[in-house]
């Protein structure tokens, strides 16, 4: 009996290694968007079908639409229920997430021809009192079939639902024509820069290990963290939202993560101490960086870099890549902000932010299951609370 004990004790830390993943700002799609015929379906319920897929903050999903009166109009809030206080305490990274949604949504209506026009922000800009009260964009239909979206890979259905494989990676070595493809996304007030000469990679791998480590170690974000992963099959239908570990384990062995975390759930110190070794670990196979840093910091702004990172994130994809979000040093609660000035201070000039901090890799083979999210339903809110 006491074999068998230690052979799961084995087994569990095994399986369990590598569940907190990267905690960084953005998570792996889910599935693919279901197949509507558009002339018996409200059009906006279709584009928040495939904008509920975006990038987003630990898989919060902290988004929340109201449907106007007219079927050309809505309005995006951020649902301030799902918010992330600890390692997110100014909402940046929520901000951020709600113009990968933004991206997406612009992108699937030129598709079906539709010019979606946006306005940022449309009654003035929130703070951390009127965050939920206030949108952050409203959006008007027209059609139009010669409509084009500001970043039409932001849509491309492949790479939006082909799950974001963590750890189980291999070295990028960014070819120099798709590394001069990804600064094109670089526009006024956004620069996007791609970082491979190997000690400038060295340096940011060890910031964002130190970071990591930190996160895990400082009881109140690693606690968001731990509350937020979904250990089991069962947890994810119950709660779809949150991190989850079904893209860092091939589909063959998921059965036997999905039992021994059943049975015997990780406790908090060993999910970090798991998390660190694997993350770690991870670290040395990244060769390539890609770093996007805004002059300004505004609202405004950050949505603007959550619209540019969609597009980014889902060329890359769609070409074989897999971006890790390590966001851990750009964070801004008081334990981070040696590291926060550090990184700046070696990687921005004065004034800038950095606002993402992509690792790029190649995934191995095999096939992935996708990270968990809420229907179209649970997103819509019949109108502001």
């Amino acid at each position: 009996m006491n074999h068998r004990r230690q052979r799961s004790a084995a087994m569990l830390t095994l399986a369990l290694a590598l569940i907190p993943g990267i905690m960084g700002i953005l998570s792996s799609c889910a599935s693919a968007p279901a197949s509507v015929a558009l002339d018996n379906r409200d059009v906006r319920l279709e584009l928040i079908e495939w904008a509920r897929l975006a990038q987003n903050a630990h898989n919060v999903q902290p988004w929340r639409v109201v449907l106007g009166p007219q079927r050309d109009e809505l309005l995006l809030y951020v649902a301030d229920s799902r918010l992330l206080p600890e390692t997110d305490p100014p909402a940046r990274q929520v901000t951020i997430s709600m113009g990968t949604f933004l991206a997406v949504l612009e992108a699937r209506a030129a598709q079906l021809g539709y010019k979606a026009d946006i306005s940022l922000f449309p009654e003035g800009v929130y703070d951390k009192t009127t965050i939920g009260s206030l949108p952050v964009a409203g959006v008007r239909l027209h059609a139009d079939e010669r409509a084009t979206a500001q970043y039409p890979s932001a849509g491309d259905i492949d790479a939006l639902t082909t799950p974001t494989v963590k750890y189980r990676m291999q070295p990028a070595n960014l070819p120099p024509t798709l590394a001069e493809q990804l600064s094109d996304y670089s526009q006024p007030g956004i620069e996007v820069e791609v970082v491979s000469d190997p000690p400038s990679v060295a340096r940011l791998n060890e910031l964002s290990i130190e970071a990591f480590s930190l996160e895990m170690r400082h009881e109140p974000t690693l606690m968001e963290s731990y509350d937020l992963t979904r250990m089991n099959g069962r947890q994810r239908r119950r709660e779809p939202y949150g991190i989850s570990y079904t893209a860092n384990f091939p589909v063959r062995s998921l059965w036997l993560i999905n039992a021994v975390s059943t049975v015997a759930p990780q406790r908090p110190e060993a999910y970090a101490d798991a998390g660190i070794r694997a993350f770690t670990e991870s670290m040395e196979q990244v060769t390539d960086y890609v770093l996007i840093r805004s002059s300004g910091n505004s609202r405004p702004t950050q949505v603007e870099v959550g619209m540019l990172l969609q597009a980014l994130w889902m060329q890359l994809h769609s070409e074989g890549y897999m971006a890790l979000p390590n966001s851990q040093p750009l964070q801004e609660y008081p334990a981070m902000d040696q590291l926060y000035r550090t990184i700046h201070r070696e990687f921005a000039e004065d004034g800038e932010t950095l606002q993402m901090l992509l690792a790029i890799a190649r995934p191995e083979s095999g096939r992935h299951r996708y990270g968990p999210r809420f229907p179209v339903e649970v997103l819509v809110a019949e109108e502001v609370d």
